[in-house]
C-alpha cells in the first residue's frame, strides 16, 4: 500500500515566501520611487507658479513705472532693493532677512505683501542698466545641496516696451 501524500515540503514553502518577500520589496521601492517623483514634479510646478507670479508682477510694475528713482525716504537703490516711480505712487521691492517684499506707498498708508518664493537657500538681486531706456532684471538664485545653482532672470523695460 502506498501512503504518499502531495504536498509541499519546507524548503517550497519557504521559496515561496522569499519570492514573496522579494516582490513586496520591489513592490515598496515602486511606491517609494514613485512617491518621491511626484513629490519633486509638485516642487517644481509650485516653484513654477511662484516665478510666474513673481514675473507677471514684476513686470506689471516696471511697464507701469516712468522713473527708477535711487531713493525714497529711508530706501536706498541698490542690488537688494528697487524702487519704481509709477505716476502717483512709489513700488519698491526689497530682498531683506530670506524674504522679498513688495510695498507700494502713495497717498495713504504704505502696504506690503511678501512675494511667494519656494526655497530656503534662495537670493534676489537686482540689476539695472543705465539708459534712456534702462532694462531692469530680477535675478533668483537657488542654491541646491549638491547641484549647480539655479538662476532665474526676470528682466522688463522701464516704462515698458514701446517698439
Amino acid at each position: 500500500m502506498n501512503c504518499r501524500r502531495t504536498a509541499f515540503t519546507l524548503l517550497e514553502m519557504l521559496g515561496v515566501m522569499a519570492m514573496v518577500t522579494l516582490l513586496l520589496g520591489f513592490g515598496m521601492a515602486l511606491i517609494l520611487t514613485a512617491m518621491r517623483s511626484d513629490q519633486a514634479a509638485s516642487a517644481t510646478l509650485r516653484d513654477l507658479a511662484h516665478h510666474g507670479e513673481l514675473a507677471d508682477q514684476f513686470r506689471a510694475d516696471v511697464a507701469r513705472a516712468d522713473a527708477a528713482p535711487d531713493s525714497l525716504g529711508d530706501l536706498q537703490a541698490g542690488p537688494a532693493c528697487l524702487i519704481l516711480h509709477t505716476g502717483k505712487e512709489h513700488v519698491a521691492y526689497r530682498w531683506r532677512d530670506g524674504k522679498l517684499v513688495r510695498a507700494v506707498r502713495g497717498d495713504g498708508p504704505e502696504t506690503s505683501r511678501p512675494v511667494a518664493l519656494s526655497k530656503e537657500n534662495t537670493t534676489v538681486e537686482f540689476v539695472r542698466t543705465a539708459g534712456d531706456r534702462p532694462m531692469i532684471t530680477v535675478r533668483v538664485t537657488e542654491t541646491v545641496p549638491r547641484a549647480m545653482p539655479r538662476v532665474t532672470e526676470i528682466s522688463a523695460a522701464l516704462g515698458g516696451d514701446t517698439r
